[in-house]
């Protein structure tokens, strides 16, 4: 095995200089929109498919729909789902303040049941959340499945305009640490108005996306599941133009712990799919699942289509391990042609430091892309030069 390694900062590491749909919420382990937008611009045409199996928040389905192609949308998780369809469905501002004017959120509701959740909300907040989320159930179209989403990025934050008291935004801290944090801080839950704080969030994130079909009509064709990266029977054979994606990196992230706040808004039972839900310590179980995930992917791309996966550098049994050379090998045991390995160099910012991960010194450090292409790789003849910023005004403000 040949690898090419292209080292350069690629994209830009400031922070939010995406579409702002891209920002409504914060999801751990997620990849900035810099990253699909450089490979699907150079990788891939207007009104051609792109696939992410690991799909997170959504970041490679909007991106694809923002650049006029095609998303396919693939999870385990089914939060997933959920906010990838209406980060992709946005509605228009008068009609998510028409339909929160027509929510009685002020309805007597017990919360004897959601005791723990205390920690986090006033007991008036906690009732119009609850209120809210049976509002939103009693007619799931596209206005309220956007204010679901609204909701749910509002629902645990450091600052006045999320619902709950003190806390830590990017990742649901458990109720008892939050009451250590309450402690702590001397805090106790401030009433925090729903409705308003919905408002103002929407408003922030839906610059730019009015009609949003109309503006980006591949979007329309969308396809958004919840499913097995390893059995994605929902896609026909040859569909894909590109994938463009990054898996779990060896247990480094508890999807399922650090998400509970929002499955609970979502009413989603983690027990129905954490069994399927690949969290592992061990390198070996990694690679057979990347290799088994890697052959549906071989089965689901065209004849000289590109598959890109974005994975790092860890520390396993005290050696760091280049994931990305693990991937390459897997990706051309199953038949793909490694064309390159892509690393992106960046300086952290205050995010990444909160999590002790420091500048080039320990976690995983660097986007390390591995480019493979099913067919000959040979055919790729792309400029690599980086993106800019200026593509941001063209594409999506015009």
């Amino acid at each position: 095995m040949i690898l090419k390694k292209i080292e350069d900062e690629f994209w830009t590491s400031k922070q939010r200089q995406e579409f702002p749909l891209h920002y409504i919420l914060s999801y751990r382990a997620s990849f900035k929109a810099e990253l699909p937008d450089f490979f699907i611009r150079h990788f891939s045409k207007q009104g051609e498919s792109v696939l992410d199996p690991f799909g997170g928040r959504g970041t490679t389905a909007l991106q694809a729909n923002l650049l006029r192609r095609i998303a396919f949308h693939n999870d385990i998780n089914p939060i997933s789902q959920k906010i990838a369809y209406a980060k992709t469905h946005p509605v228009a501002l008068s009609e998510i303040a028409k339909r929160l004017q027509s929510f009685d959120l002020t309805t007597h509701t017990p919360i004897d049941e959601h005791q723990e959740l205390l920690a986090f909300y006033h007991p008036d907040t906690l009732k119009e959340l609850l209120n809210l989320r049976r509002a939103i159930q009693q007619n799931y179209d596209d206005v309220n499945r956007f204010i679901e989403l609204v909701a749910v990025s509002r629902l645990h934050g450091h600052s006045d305009g999320f619902f709950s008291v003190y806390s830590f935004p990017q990742i649901a801290v458990s109720p008892e640490a939050q009451r250590k944090i309450n402690a702590k801080r001397n805090q106790t839950p401030p009433y925090r108005d729903v409705k308003s704080r919905i408002l103002r969030k929407a408003k922030q994130c839906l610059q730019g996306a009015l009609r949003f079909q109309e503006r980006f009509p591949e979007s329309l064709n969308n396809q958004i599941r919840t499913g097995d990266s390893r059995n994605m029977s929902w896609i026909e054979s040859e569909t894909i133009d590109l994938v463009v994606t990054s898996p779990p990196f060896l247990d480094k992230v508890d999807y399922i712990k650090d998400n509970w706040l929002k499955a609970w808004f979502y009413g989603i039972n983690e027990d129905s799919f954490k069994d399927a839900l690949v969290q592992t310590r061990n390198l070996e179980e990694w690679k057979t699942f990347m290799r088994e995930t890697l052959k549906e992917l071989y089965r689901v791309v065209k004849e000289n289509g590109t598959v890109v996966i974005e994975v790092g550098e860890v520390m396993y049994k005290n050696q760091t391990v280049n994931l990305d050379e693990i991937v390459a090998e897997l990706g051309e045991e199953v038949g793909f042609s490694l064309y390159a390995i892509f690393i992106n160099k960046q300086r952290f910012t205050k995010l990444a430091n909160c999590f002790g991960v420091a500048n080039n010194e320990k976690g995983t450090n660097t986007n390390r892309c591995v480019l493979m292409v099913k067919g000959y790789a040979q055919h790729l003849n792309v400029p690599l030069e980086k993106t800019t910023l200026s593509l941001f005004e063209n594409d999506y403000n015009s």
